[in-house]
């Protein structure tokens, strides 16, 4: 069993690093929109979902709400961009995505 957790520390060390690496890949798109792309997922409860799938959720999600992203929309490609980058940084500190 693994005994690491994703803490509120690891969590925003990770959203500030998903940050570094969009920003390296020109993706436009703000470090609090990144943490609240994080937060959300956990508050919603669906990180242990397909990526697509929690894509598609977080999308509607904030549409409902009625965030969006400027320059690039906050639509569920970009969500995505943000979950695999979280996927990488996951495996670098040996968390699974159901465990965080």
């Amino acid at each position: 069993m693994n005994e690491r957790r994703l803490t509120p520390e690891l969590l925003a060390e990770c959203g500030e690093w998903i940050w570094e690496q969009l920003q390296e890949d020109g993706v436009l798109l703000s470090g609090e929109l990144v943490d609240l792309i994080l937060a959300t997922e956990r508050e919603l409860a669906v990180q242990a979902q397909p990526l697509d799938e929690i894509a598609r959720i977080l999308g509607e999600e904030f549409r409902l709400r009625g965030i969006t992203g400027s320059p690039a929309p906050l639509d569920a490609p970009i969500i995505r961009a943000v979950l695999d980058w979280e996927d990488e940084f996951l495996g670098f500190a040996g968390i699974t995505r159901a465990e965080s």
